[in-house]
């Protein structure tokens, strides 16, 4: 049964050779049905929402959105990966193109590429006030959505700095909004991950070094909380179980800067300010990923 005023995705799968067809709803097999038989028409349109255009009150009442037809039966991990793949910036090829399914480009300021990235190129942070964002992520500021985000990192200096900054404003300002340092460094040049809840109780990682590649990735689901993982591996242990307390909006995140949220978000341990360095393969995703799937985006 599905709610009303709530986004799902749903996919249909007919596999031709196994005569089957299939329901998924959020990435998720609902229910399935073998023997049928393929459609037998040469040719036909494709009617969205509605089945039939001349009757009353058969019409779909609610919103659409990235509609898509494909001339083959994707598999389960396919699915998964478009009911919950946010976005995917490879920072390949000087641009901010999104790789993912949604294409949430990115945009920014005085920023560069080098050719010495961790996988291909990478995006450079070297000045005040660099910083890229992408924008328009609705499920990321729904109150108590699971999600993961994952980076590499090659600082360049380990002062301080917000690598992923959370926030419902593209200023990153608290007035009027919400905001939230979710990913950076501490004073001591230690990774952070901060997430807004009743104690907001950060988790520390290791020291990160200077001018060498890193993987960092934060997960959180309300069973288990948040969790840290350091190239690959499970960095201590998880908080406690929680409700993450979104926005309400759809979010943005600012890689490298605080911007105007910088000390006025709740910040946790992480020490708010510029990142320098260099940045490369960031994923968003609505779900928690699991430690194997971590593993696989620590070792390309």
């Amino acid at each position: 049964m599905l709610s009303t005023n709530t986004w799902y995705h749903i996919a249909f799968i007919y596999d031709y050779p196994t005569r089957t067809q299939f329901i998924y709803i959020n990435g998720d097999l609902d229910i399935s049905r073998s023997g049928s038989g393929p459609y037998l028409g040469l040719s036909g349109d494709l009617t969205i929402g509605t089945g039939n255009i001349t009757m009353p009150d058969n019409y779909f009442d609610g919103c659409l959105d990235s509609i898509a037809y494909y001339p083959w039966a994707k598999n389960a991990t396919e699915i998964m990966s478009d009911a919950s793949f946010v976005c995917y910036l490879k920072f390949d090829g000087n641009n901010l193109i999104d790789s993912g399914p949604l294409s949430i480009s990115g945009t920014g300021m005085n920023y560069s590429y080098t050719s010495s990235g961790r996988v291909n190129q990478a995006l450079t942070l070297s000045t005040l006030s660099s910083y890229v964002q992408v924008t328009g992520l609705t499920r990321i500021g729904i109150h108590d959505w699971p999600y993961t985000v994952s980076i590499w990192i090659y600082p360049t200096n380990t002062s301080g700095g917000t690598i992923m900054h959370l926030s419902s404003r593209l200023d990153g300002a608290q007035i009027n909004g919400w905001c939230l340092p979710i990913m950076g460094l501490t004073s001591s040049g230690a990774i952070a991950i901060n997430s807004w809840n009743s104690t907001n109780i950060p988790i520390n990682g290791p020291f990160v070094p200077l001018f060498t590649w890193t993987h960092v990735a934060a997960t959180y689901s309300h069973n288990n909380g948040q969790r840290l993982y350091v190239n690959g591996s499970q960095y201590g242990t998880s908080s406690l179980p929680y409700t993450f307390n979104a926005g309400g909006v759809p979010m943005t995140i600012t890689l490298g800067s605080s911007l105007l949220g910088f000390n006025v978000c709740n910040t946790g341990t992480i020490q708010m300010g510029q990142f320098y360095g260099s940045l490369d393969e960031f994923q968003i995703y609505a779900r928690e990923l699991s430690s194997s799937e971590i593993y696989v985006l620590a070792t390309p």
